[in-house]
């Protein structure tokens, strides 16, 4: 008797642990796929840029998106054991795209603040720079104070757009990209841009324009992530930590002469 009970237990124990087995998988087989684990199913990261940002982001005479953070990100999509893809859009759309999931990170010189912080997420800070006044080689303007009673272009959504409304009594003209904004200071239409000081010098060294010495602000620059994907933004994180230890973040700066 007893040894008939015994083996009912052993034989109910087995059935337990297959039927837990079983659900365990099809529990398994439920679970949501995070967006990382998409990402590397997919072999693929979509990341936004508006490439109107030399020398961070342009289009070469191949048509092809090139720049220092396009380097950058190809390095990080190595790290990630994944391909890099490039979608091309003006910028302020890219963190509505970012948060939508239509690209799953954007990467196009984004300034680190608070305000953007409250909709989305930041990798940790690739590279410092400032918000800085471009003028005419031959302008007579030497600081911000000058420009009272002038006209200011800058490109919409951008941290130079915020920058530009600290400037007394300024009449500030919000274009779609700095394209559009040193076309109009070459013409006279507005007498400065206000604009990342690596752009400015980048503009400076191919138009006759100048850079005033001193900056508006300070900023840290990040890769905008969605909120919530946390595994994500840890792999992009220790990414950028490796490529600024082994020397390529280096040598990345160094071909597109960023300081």
């Amino acid at each position: 008797m007893k040894k008939n009970i015994m083996k009912f237990a052993v034989s109910a124990l087995v059935i337990a642990g297959v039927l837990f087995a079983g659900c365990s998988k099809k529990e398994e087989d439920k679970k949501e796929l995070t967006q990382f684990d998409k990402i590397k199913k997919k072999g693929q990261i979509t990341i936004g840029t508006s490439p109107d940002y030399p020398p961070f982001e342009s289009i070469d005479d191949d048509g092809n998106i090139v720049g220092f953070d396009i380097d950058l990100a190809k390095e990080i999509a190595k790290e990630l054991g994944v391909e890099a893809k490039f979608v091309s859009m003006g910028f302020d759309s890219i963190i509505t795209a970012v948060k939508n999931g239509q690209t799953d990170m954007g990467m196009s010189s984004f300034s680190v603040n608070e305000e953007r912080k409250m909709s989305i997420d930041f990798s940790k800070p690739y590279i410092s720079t400032a918000q800085v006044i471009l003028v005419n080689k031959d302008s007579a303007i030497t600081k911000a104070e000058d420009l009272e009673k002038s006209s200011v272009a800058v490109q919409m959504g951008t941290t130079g757009a915020e920058a530009a409304k600290e400037l007394k009594d300024v009449d500030v003209k919000t274009v779609e990209d700095y394209n559009v904004a040193t076309m109009m200071l070459d013409n006279g239409v507005v007498r400065a841009v206000i604009l990342d000081i690596a752009i400015a010098k980048e503009l400076a060294s191919r138009h006759s324009f100048r850079v005033l010495e001193t900056p508006l602000n300070q900023e840290e620059t990040a890769i905008v992530i969605r909120k919530g994907n946390d595994d994500l933004k840890q792999s992009v994180d220790n990414a950028i930590d490796k490529i600024m230890a082994d020397g390529r973040y280096d040598q990345i700066k160094t071909k597109w002469d960023v300081k």
